[in-house]
């Protein structure tokens, strides 16, 4: 649902989503869009007031975003000739103009196919796209793999665009991971595999739930530790 408010001499519109949560949340999304998250029981004319009431709040989440944005291009650029990590390797980055969006990977160089090879935002939605490609199916065998040996099923598979979360699990045994951990070593990968995993018999951080963690995969601090120091040099 698309809301409008405005306020302290400024014009919002947010897309609203309504659950059975119990508060607000606000988030301040790419392209100065605004998603508001709220509790089915408020009234819409709480939530417009709610929202307008912060309305200057959310315009400096957005002047930080984009300041983090302009950040990241600059730590992630994709001309030719960048660098760019698949599954823990480094490739130079090689454009291509073609009618549909593919990546091929041969000896060090990553070829990106895709119309518009000269517009520096094609090529970042490309490459996020193809990377997305490959880490739903890489994600996929490597929860086939260990499903069994966990002794879990699982529901719909999902890969997602976060900026701090890099996997989570629902109430419906359905999983979601960051495609960014394409990017990263596959131990990396793993690891989040089996952390989602075992959150499907224990759904907390206890003593029993990192046993079942330890149990698949001894040496998992190690990647844990990785993807502490290392997760923010991921993306594009």
């Amino acid at each position: 649902m698309i809301r409008t408010v405005c306020g302290e001499g400024r014009r919002l519109e947010y897309i609203l989503i309504r659950s059975q949560r119990k508060n607000v949340l606000l988030q301040a999304l790419p392209e100065g869009k605004t998603r508001v998250y709220a509790p089915s029981y408020m009234h819409l004319r709480e939530v417009d007031a709610l929202v307008r009431s912060r309305i200057a709040e959310l315009a400096g989440m957005h002047a930080r975003l984009e300041d983090q944005l302009r950040e990241n291009r600059l730590m992630h650029p994709v001309e030719p000739g960048s660098r760019i990590c698949v599954e823990g390797d480094a490739y130079q980055l090689e454009l291509v103009q073609s009618a549909r969006v593919r990546m091929e990977l041969e000896g060090e160089i990553c070829r990106l196919h895709l119309p518009e090879p000269e517009d520096e935002e094609q090529v970042r939605a490309a490459l996020k796209q193809a990377l997305s490609k490959r880490a739903l199916v890489r994600i996929r065998e490597r929860l086939e793999s260990y499903a069994p040996r966990i002794g879990v099923g699982f529901g719909r598979v999902t890969i997602r665009d976060q900026r701090s979360r890099w996997g989570s699990c629902s109430a419906k045994r359905n999983l979601n991971f960051n495609w960014k951990l394409i990017m990263a070593p596959p131990q990396v990968l793993d690891y989040v595999v089996i952390h989602e995993l075992c959150h499907l018999i224990e759904f907390n951080h206890s003593p029993r739930f990192w046993g079942l963690v330890e149990k698949q995969m001894p040496e998992y601090l190690d990647w844990k530790k990785w993807l502490d120091r290392h997760g923010s040099e991921l993306g594009i």
